[in-house]
Parts: structure tokens; sequence; C-alpha cells
């Protein structure tokens, strides 16, 4: 356990300092992608997470996501992102990259929940008796296929060049989930096709070499790549509120030139609606039991 605490930090560790590379302009950044792990009927939950802009680093993210079951292995998802890169280029001059978009997702899920734990009594009688599994303890799986649509806006040379490019996104989702005692851990891979629009624009002061950018864009239009996510949420299974640590990256262009941000990162929270609505409702059936009984006695 101890081997599998420490290579999971290794782990994170890793990928975080790989998440700060050095700012720049980019003309797409990743989001998480759809890891609020729906797994039953009428599960809602709402999720938010941010990181914020660290002298050079990479920063300034915004990820709130929401998902609902309407009916058992159906899951519905919708999400925004926001990323603002600032940073000091060449000569002190001052550069900056402002992305959003939009998503929504449409896809099943499986949820198998951890078995009773055998428990073997030391008596003669060797009756054997069984603990139940922690609420919510087990293995999800999920699929979904989604859509986004935003635009990514670069200036250059104190904001007197702006390229504004439009575009819109399908993906296809995998997912695997694992819900521990008081930890779990997501991981979802993203087959993506990424459009820019036409309405896309380019004005003000520009060199050839960032003209040339948007040149190679438009002949290589659209691309196709994939995209992962890691996620380690921290709390019980069925916790109202659960802290997380989300890991994503950009991965396979082949050959096409496309700059990118390689990887983004977000410390959030996630809420289980639903079940804080449970929770009051099972509360105020026990406060009126309560209420029946002493009635009775009185």
């Amino acid at each position: 356990m101890k081997l599998i605490k420490l290579s999971l930090y290794l782990f994170v560790s890793v990928l975080f300092f790989a998440s700060c590379g050095s700012a720049s302009h980019h003309f797409y950044a990743t989001d998480e992608g759809n890891l609020l792990a729906l797994r039953e009927e009428k599960d809602l939950k709402v999720s938010a997470g941010y990181t914020p802009h660290l002298n050079s680093l990479p920063g300034n993210n915004i990820n709130a996501q929401i998902g609902y079951s309407p009916i058992k292995h159906l899951g519905i998802h919708g999400s925004y992102f926001r990323i603002r890169n600032s940073f000091t280029g060449a000569e002190d001059i001052e550069k900056n990259v402002y992305q959003y978009n939009f998503s929504g997702a449409v896809g099943g899920y499986y949820f198998k929940p951890a078995k009773a734990k055998e428990i073997f009594g030391d008596d003669e009688d060797g009756l054997t008796s069984f603990e139940s599994a922690t609420e919510g303890k087990g293995l999800l799986f999920d699929g979904y296929v989604g859509y986004s649509r935003g635009a990514v806006n670069n200036f250059y040379f104190g904001e007197t060049g702006k390229v504004e490019l439009d575009f819109q996104k399908f993906y296809v989702q995998g997912g695997f989930h694992i819900f521990l005692d008081k930890v779990g851990a997501s991981f979802t891979l993203r087959g993506t096709q990424l459009s820019y629009l036409d309405s896309s624009i380019a004005s003000g002061k520009l060199s050839a070499s960032q003209l040339r950018k948007i040149k190679i864009i438009e002949e290589n239009n659209p691309f196709f790549f994939l995209e992962s996510a890691l996620k380690i949420s921290i709390g019980k299974p069925t916790a109202p509120i659960r802290g997380y640590l989300t890991l994503a990256g950009v991965y396979d262009f082949g050959d096409v030139f496309l700059e990118v941000q390689p990887s983004t990162m977000q410390f959030g929270v996630t809420a289980d609606i639903d079940y804080l609505f449970s929770k009051k409702e099972k509360t105020k059936k026990k406060s009126s039991k309560k209420k029946r009984r002493s009635s009775r006695k009185n």
C-alpha cells in the first residue's frame, strides 16, 4: 500500500511540473473533459476548478461542470472552460492569450459496486460474517459523445496585433473511475476533431512568422488528436463535497505544427446535489418519527 501511495505521489508530481511549462502563445488548450462520474439514476453533480496565475507559469484557468442522470445508465454533461495567460516576452513586450469554450455531451455509464468483505470467525462453529462495503465504493466505466464551441484570442506587440480564432470540437470520450474509502481516481481518453471556423480574424500589427502560423492552420484544418485527463479526488464516495486535482493533456498532432498549451491543471470541489437533498429528506423523516414516538408515550 505504501509503495502504491509513493508511486501515485511521484506520478502526480511529474504531471504537475509538466503542466507548469513556460507560458507562450497558443491556439488551443485542453479542458478536463467530462469527469463528474455519474453512477446512478437522478445523480446531479456540479464542480468548479481554478488555477491561479503564478509569475511566468500558465494559469488563471476556470473549469465549471454540471452533470445529470435522468434515467439509469444515461448521463448528460455541460461545461465551461476558460484559460487566460499573461507573460512577458522579448524586450519586455506584454503578450496575452485568452481562450474560452462551452461543451455539451451525452453518454452512458456502468457502475459496479464493491462486494461485501468476508470475515471468518475464530470460534469453533466457524461462522462467517460479512462486512458491507463503503457506500458508493466500486468501479465505474463511462463513455460520452460531445461537442464544444469557443474561441482563442492571441494579442501581440502590446495588444496592437490580434489573432482571433473561432473553433468547434467533436469528441468521443471513454473513462475509468475507481472509488475507495476516502480517495478516488479517474482517467479519461478522448479522440478529438478540432476545426477552426471561417469567422476567424487577424488584425493589427503582426509579424510574417505570426501570419505564417495562421496560414498553416488554414491549410491543415481540421486537426485530429488525443486528449487525456487524470483526476484525484479526496473524500468518501458519497460525501456531499469532495476536493480534487485535475491534470489534462493534449497528444499526437503528427507532423502538423500547431501551437498548443500542452497541459492544464485545476484544483477544485465537486458537490453531489441530489445526495444533499436526499440526506435532508432522510433527516426530516427521522425527526418526524421521533416526534410521533414521543407523542405516543405522552
